[in-house]
């Protein structure tokens, strides 16, 4: 039979990987709207990334806090790294090689 704190620590096991997987899917999508013609929508995933960022960090100090509460430690997430793309050299597109 499970402890309390052992249930407490696979239910915020659980919680972690749920939140860094919501975290990764909006940061992608973030970086896809940075492609966009237009600059609101580029200023716009820039901030989400940023508070994507703060979000995690945050979340990471809580597990560690209950982490230290609980006796069991927890595995931090990933990090969020704003990355600059630059555009790909013209491809044909009937045969997908540069031109």
């Amino acid at each position: 039979m499970h402890t309390c704190n052992e249930q407490l620590a696979e239910f915020l096991s659980m919680t972690a990987r749920s939140l860094s997987q919501l975290s990764e899917a909006v940061t992608t999508f973030s970086f896809e709207m940075m492609a966009s013609e237009d600059p609101a929508v580029r200023i716009a995933s820039r901030r989400m990334v940023s508070r994507v960022s703060q979000i995690q960090s945050t979340f990471e100090h809580q597990l560690r806090l209950v982490g230290a509460l609980s006796g069991v430690e927890h595995a931090a997430g990933g990090s969020v790294f704003e990355v600059e793309l630059q555009p790909s050299p013209e491809v044909e597109p009937s045969t997908g090689y540069d031109r």
